[in-house]
């Protein structure tokens, strides 16, 4: 009796969980598919069924031009963190250098600061290089600030990465930047992954840098775009459908990484 009511909590609890983490999501559902003048009649299911309002964001929004922004901001974000990030954690690993655990802590540090802090200066330094309303401004902007989880998180795996297997590959002849193309990167599979996935994530959800440091529409993301349609008369069942289309995206690439995800979060943590 005692073990069926031990299941039994722990199943309610964890449909509860469920259910009020997903309230939300069914919410900005049942919103998208009611006309405007209807809106708030009804909450617990869709008072129109106006499926129409997802062809009709593509005309009221340019909205596969957001789209397009965010999947390149995503992607330049995920390609550069772990490109820059593997390099500075395998020489934080490996290497023994005057200050670097004091470099170590200015990075950790840095994942303390708000982005509202940095994003002026941040748009000075890029204006005054003539990056300003660019999609590499951008990235280096995200880039700047999320690099830091990045390189703490591979560098864990790197010193879980036994140094004899480094020593018997240099003892054959083979270079440093062979060794880490070889052996190290091949045994850090799943950390990578994890790394990659998250910054793309990273990428994918920002909102104050793409809002301060883009003008054009084209360069403008969708988090940023929808939330310009945010007036006095707001559209929200085109905001929810909107918000609905650009979170698919990213939904699908979860489900492809989610085993590496998982299991690069484990690995990293026991590490």
């Amino acid at each position: 009796m005692s073990r069926f009511f031990t299941a039994a909590l722990r199943w309610a609890i964890i449909i509860f969980w469920v259910a009020f983490t997903l309230l939300p999501l069914y919410a900005a559902f049942c919103a998208s598919l009611t006309k405007y003048e209807n809106l708030g009649k009804s909450f617990l299911y869709p008072a129109d069924w106006q499926w129409s309002n997802y062809i009709d964001v593509f005309t009221r929004i340019p909205l596969l031009s957001f789209l397009r922004a965010t999947l390149i901001y995503a992607i330049g974000t995920s390609l550069l963190c772990v490109l820059l990030g593997t390099l500075a954690a395998y020489a934080f690993s490996r290497f023994r250098f005057v200050g670097k655990q004091t470099m170590l802590t200015i990075i950790f540090v840095s994942q303390l600061v708000p982005q509202v802090i940095i994003v002026i200066p941040l748009f000075l330094m890029l204006r005054d290089m003539g990056l300003y309303d660019s999609y590499l401004g951008v990235v280096l902007a995200i880039v700047s600030t999320g690099i830091a989880f990045t390189v703490l998180l591979l560098k864990s795996f790197f010193d879980g990465i036994p140094l004899s297997l480094e020593e018997a590959a240099a003892i054959d002849g083979a270079s440093r930047i062979r060794i880490l193309t070889r052996v190290v990167l091949p045994l850090s599979k799943s950390g990578i992954a994890t790394a990659f996935a998250l910054s793309f994530f990273t990428g994918w959800g920002q909102y104050l840098y793409p809002l301060v440091l883009t003008r054009q529409a084209k360069n403008t993301p969708v988090t940023v775009g929808v939330a310009r349609l945010l007036d006095n008369q707001t559209p929200w069942e085109i905001v929810m459908a909107a918000t609905l289309i650009s979170v698919l995206p990213a939904v699908i690439i979860y489900m492809f990484v989610q085993k590496f995800l998982t299991r690069g979060l484990l690995l990293g943590a026991v590490k």
